[in-house]
């Protein structure tokens, strides 16, 4: 069965997919999402269990960008923006059989046990002055170690890049990974006076610039699940949801889509424009029979699998005040099995009931790549067994509930900026093909929701409502723009 031909299509519901058809919508561009599962979100999902709030994916978002706060703004009128504790500020990182806080400060910085006396002292001299890289891409764990000395890459940066990648920083690229830093490390001698020059220039632009409702921590009353619904909600019948892409097909004037489910119900889409925003492994069977080279680079891109336990307690029976937003476990403690923990209702409080305590675990990453195949018991003994001295827990949790995700985080390891040159390559050459995914660069809500938005404007830009009858023609995206996080 065939149906009209529009202009946009996109497959794929998560967070950047969603976010580029509302733009392309609100901008009056006949456009279809097609989402394989019953619910939109991605892992950007939240669930109600027993009083509890229950995040599935990401728990939260510092906005930094104006694209997501107009994104908030936009649905604004059915969502309500939750700020973060104060105490969300305190950070911990596990060290030696305990948690120790975050340094914050210079003197804060000197008196950490953290680090020996020695580390302290060399990442205070890296921080004032230190050696630029010399010879093209680093992994972050060469830039850290050149920057703040071994112990401070090994315990602190080590920690970070669990939390932000669950990757390994002996692989990962610095300049992909993080292109900010990168540039920042290629130029500058000493990064106290590239922050106090950048904190100038800052405040001086600031005086012109529009005031930000919202700093800091945030999340949504009712989880980040609400605004991908609200996102969803706002396609009305242009969202179709349970319908699996099958496979496309090029064609003279656009793509063919075969949509499933399979027997009467199956369809056959057309669009002159196409937006890919599924995960990776999506991506490589939908653009194989189209691109095979684009296909075979996304392919080529590895991914680290995540578990995701939501445990919770009766506050009676939790002895550590878990007062802070939670604890990072560095890559020096390699018997430690967990990658961290967050103190949901300590960061939230309407993320549990007032008796109650929240804990999100993670266990697997690149530390422990088979976690995500293990049983749900095996799993969750793990976890209560190891917080059990360490957050003096005295009872068993009276909620439980494992989130699986395989092949989630990619991995942006040494050579990643080529491949994705090459991917970008071999989509241009198909018009009106674009490729978005957090395979290409950006993990956080925050690239999400700005790149799929630097999109939808490309899209637009070229024409796809005045032409949608002409021969398509590429829109102008640079890597950046292109790079979404698909959920």
């Amino acid at each position: 069965m065939h149906d009209k031909t529009r202009d946009v299509i996109v497959v794929g519901g998560g967070i950047s997919g969603l976010t580029t058809a509302w733009h392309l919508k609100k901008a009056g561009v006949d456009v279809t999402l097609l989402e394989a599962k019953e619910t939109v979100g991605g892992c950007t999902r939240t669930d109600r269990v027993d009083g509890f709030l229950l995040e599935k994916g990401p728990f939260n978002v510092m906005i930094r960008d104006p694209a997501f706060e107009d994104l908030i703004d936009g649905v604004s009128g059915h969502v309500n923006i939750i700020r973060a504790e104060e105490s969300a500020k305190k950070r911990y990182i596990y060290r030696r059989g305990r948690l120790m806080p975050v340094p914050s400060g210079p003197f804060g910085l000197m008196t950490t046990p953290l680090l020996p006396f020695g580390g302290r002292c060399r990442l205070l001299a890296g921080l004032l002055v230190s050696a630029r890289p010399r010879h093209g891409e680093e992994t972050i764990e060469q830039a850290a170690t050149r920057r703040f000395g071994r112990a401070a890459c090994d315990t602190l940066v080590s920690a970070v890049i669990a939390g932000i990648f669950a990757g390994d920083i002996r692989k990962l690229s610095l300049s992909a990974c993080f292109p900010s830093a990168g540039r920042i490390d290629a130029s500058a001698r000493s990064l106290l006076v590239y922050g106090l020059r950048q904190a100038l220039r800052a405040a001086r632009r600031n005086k012109n610039r529009r005031r930000r409702r919202w700093r800091g921590l945030v999340s949504i009353d009712g989880g980040l699940g609400a605004l991908t619904g609200a996102l969803g909600a706002a396609l009305g019948a242009d969202l179709l949801i349970g319908r699996r892409t099958e496979a496309i097909r090029q064609t003279a004037n656009g793509f063919e889509l075969d949509i499933g489910p399979p027997g009467a119900d199956r369809k056959t889409l057309r669009c002159h424009r196409l937006v890919i925003a599924t995960s990776r492994p999506e991506a490589v069977r939908l653009l194989r029979p189209v691109v095979p080279v684009a296909a075979n680079v996304v392919d080529s891109i590895e991914s680290a699998s995540l578990v995701v336990l939501n445990l919770g307690y009766r506050r009676s029976d939790v002895g550590h005040p878990m007062d802070g937003f939670g604890f990072l476990v560095p890559g020096n403690e390699p018997e430690f099995p967990l990658m961290g923990a967050l103190f949901a209702d300590s960061v939230f409080p309407h993320h549990a009931p007032d008796d109650r305590r929240l804990l999100r675990v993670f266990i697997g990453g690149a530390r422990d790549p088979g976690a995500v195949d293990r049983p749900d018991d095996e799993l969750v003994a793990t976890a209560t067994c190891r917080l059990r001295d360490l957050l003096e827990i005295r009872g068993e949790p009276v909620l439980v509930d494992v989130c699986r995700y395989k092949e989630a985080i990619p991995q942006y390891h040494l050579g990643h900026g080529e491949k994705i040159a090459r991917l970008r390559t071999a989509v241009d050459a198909i018009p009106g093909l674009h490729v978005v995914g957090n395979y290409q660069g950006g993990v956080s809500l925050n690239d999400c929701v700005r790149l799929a938005t630097e999109t939808a404007r490309d899209l637009i830009g070229a024409g796809v409502i005045a032409c949608a009858s002409a021969p398509v023609r590429k829109a102008g995206m640079n890597q950046e723009s292109r790079a979404v996080v698909s959920a």
